[in-house]
């Protein structure tokens, strides 16, 4: 299980493998006209050779549900990113094909909330995008998140239950939904025939128990020795991305306690 990290300039590229980083996460574009954002094959290709690095994956922040259910142009776009994604194939290091990792960014809202709605029309897009992914060779693998319309293991194993398709993976971030929306070691264990990537950050609570904060690993109460050792023995990933670093400080820090991790 190698170490990743996220685009940005806290460690200049070259210094990221000396460092013990061999692979980086990219991102297609997000909010208004996000087409228009997504970084094209050169730009791609020149962040990757900056530090000699694999893609870790593709990203991909995007709603595909509303409060009445499927969104259509939020999904033709999904399959415009599957598409794109499996045009980068070949740079994807230890990982055997392209992933696209979809990131929902909150379950829906409103006067008119149609909770059934949700959930069928989210079974009807991965079904779409899915159907995409086999087509072209990348797996689909959702960010589970608390606040999203996926937010939680058994949530996912019910989706994937429904679509029904091989290319419906799992992209592990057990800060986005453990320990109130199920326990991590269990999370790790059920997950594990689906999982094909996982992120490292950490989460702060209320006394409600609600979020307070996300951070870089090490800054809150996420269990990373249990964490660990169990993608280890359930799940060794190729890649484990570190995120929501804002410093080389913070980043080098995170890299020891999971090198630390994996050692026990």
């Amino acid at each position: 299980m190698k170490l990743g990290v996220m685009p940005g300039d806290t460690i200049p590229a070259p210094e990221l493998k000396p460092e013990g980083f061999d692979a980086m996460q990219l991102f297609w574009g997000m909010g208004e006209d996000a087409a228009s954002k997504d970084p094209s094959v050169k730009t791609i290709d020149a962040t990757l050779q900056a530090g000699d690095l694999a893609l870790a994956a593709m990203t991909l922040h995007i709603d595909l549900v509303g409060p009445q259910g499927l969104i259509e142009f939020e999904v033709e776009r999904t399959l415009h990113c599957v598409e794109r994604t499996a045009a980068l194939s070949g740079r994807f290091g230890d990982t055997p094909q392209p992933i696209l990792v979809w990131h929902p960014s909150g379950y829906p809202s409103g006067d008119v909330l149609d909770d059934v709605a949700v959930f069928e029309g989210l079974c009807s897009a991965l079904i779409a995008v899915c159907a995409a992914g086999e087509k072209h060779g990348v797996h689909i693998a959702v960010e589970i998140t608390r606040g999203g319309s996926v937010g939680a293991a058994e949530t996912f194993l019910h989706l994937q239950d429904r679509v029904g398709s091989p290319a419906l993976k799992v992209c592990l971030d057990a800060a986005n939904f453990v320990p109130d929306r199920t326990p991590l070691e269990r999370a790790v264990r059920i997950l594990a025939p689906h999982t094909v990537i996982a992120h490292g950050k950490d989460s702060c609570f209320k006394e409600n128990g609600e979020v307070d904060t996300y951070g870089p690993t090490g800054s809150g109460r996420l269990d990373y020795a249990t964490y660990i050792r169990s993608l280890l023995q359930y799940s060794p990933v190729p890649y484990f991305v570190l995120e929501y670093y804002k410093s080389r400080e913070q980043l080098l820090t995170a890299r020891d306690i999971v090198r630390a991790a994996m050692l026990r």
